[in-house]
């Protein structure tokens, strides 16, 4: 027995070592494990303290609407046709907007990736910005013409000619008397002596 056991002194002594191995690689790969926790906790502890410290800098945040692709003058504006963007309060401008209202119409063309505003978009029942180079006109047609929607585009004719082409409709007047138009600043003196005699008539353009 004694022999026996002398035999298998060297695979017993064998079978410790593994068995110590064995602990001690497990003790390093917990000891790793543990490690790896640590860091990704740090990182992530780090990165919401840099989230926070960017909000401190640059104040609240607003959800603005952006153009997904390009929106030609009288095309109405939607959710479809665009998306949304998340952008510090502070460099919002006021004629911004930060919802998207029923019936909403460009009445300017809008590239992609341009913001959504009052400056390039009307909606029914509001009245429109000027867009840039052009000046706004009330016109009470002598004939009664069927409501315009805001971003639609008509010739002004007096005396049989045409003296301001494609304006855009901002608005309509009180009771659907006439509207708001948007003429090039070069037309809007002759457009406004016409309007102011009567003598200004509109017709939808394309």
């Amino acid at each position: 027995m004694k022999d026996l056991l002398n035999r298998l002194q060297p695979i017993l002594r064998f079978a410790e070592r593994v068995h110590r191995e064995l602990c001690r690689n497990r003790q390093r790969q917990i000891a790793v494990i543990s490690g790896l926790a640590v860091i990704a906790a740090l990182v992530y502890a780090l990165s919401v303290s840099q989230l926070h410290q960017q909000r401190d800098a640059f104040g609240n945040y607003v959800l603005v609407h952006i153009a997904s692709t390009n929106i030609s003058a009288g095309q109405t504006v939607t959710q479809q046709n665009t998306e949304t963007f998340t952008m510090p309060t502070q460099f919002v401008l006021p004629s911004t907007r930060t919802s998207l209202p029923l019936s909403l119409t460009a009445t300017s063309d809008i590239g992609k990736g341009d913001i959504i505003s009052l400056q390039n978009t009307a909606a029914a029942g509001e009245g429109a910005s000027v867009p840039s180079g052009m000046r706004a006109v009330s016109i009470v047609p002598r004939v009664a013409m069927p409501a315009l929607a805001p971003g639609t585009f008509v010739d002004i004719i007096a005396n049989g000619q045409i003296i301001a082409a494609h304006g855009i409709v901002l608005s309509s007047l009180n009771d659907n008397v006439g509207v708001v138009v948007a003429v090039s600043e070069l037309s809007a003196p002759a457009v406004a002596s016409a309007a102011a005699i009567g003598e200004a008539a509109l017709v939808i353009s394309n």
